[in-house]
């Protein structure tokens, strides 16, 4: 009976770390996809309205979110939105061919120590958290299609027009 209280107590307990509207964002620096010596701050970006898109070359909605975000990226980056694309392939060769036929601009870290995806507890691929001026995150998608796409559109769009 001990076991299973402390069973159940542990499986609560991981549920209650996930990264949910409302919540802060974690407090993470990333290293650069392309570049490791260079090093991506998740506070360094208060101010901004952030989209930290987790993805692999593997995750097949993955093919419709990119062209998305980078259309997001074009639209409002000017403006102070910002997309983080962070990489969950253990080959970094994997990721490259992957960007070779899914190009972005926006900027690509790696995570291959999973301290971003524990972070946010990601439970699906891919998963995204759209994260305020303030730093709270304000929604997060798990698995990304068309009605995903213009549901984010919205989001970001009344996300920009909020002040600072």
């Amino acid at each position: 009976m001990r076991r299973a209280a402390a069973a159940l107590l542990l499986l609560l307990s991981q549920s209650a770390l996930a990264v949910e509207a409302g919540a802060a964002a974690p407090v993470l620096a990333m290293p650069a996809l392309n570049e490791p010596s260079r090093t991506v701050s998740l506070a360094q970006l208060k101010g901004q309205v952030v989209y930290v898109d987790f993805w692999a070359s593997w995750c097949v909605p993955c093919r419709i979110s990119f062209p998305a975000l980078e259309a997001l990226y074009k639209e409002h980056g000017a403006q102070g939105f910002v997309v983080i694309g962070v990489n969950k392939d253990v080959s970094a060769a994997d990721a490259q061919r992957f960007l070779a036929k899914v190009p972005v601009t926006f900027t690509l870290v790696a995570d291959g120590g999973d301290a971003a995806a524990r972070g946010f507890d990601v439970k699906a691929m891919p998963s995204g958290y759209l994260i305020d001026r303030k730093g709270v995150v304000r929604k997060v998608h798990r698995g990304f299609t068309e009605e995903t796409a213009t549901e984010l559109r919205r989001e970001v769009d009344a996300l920009m027009k909020e002040p600072s």
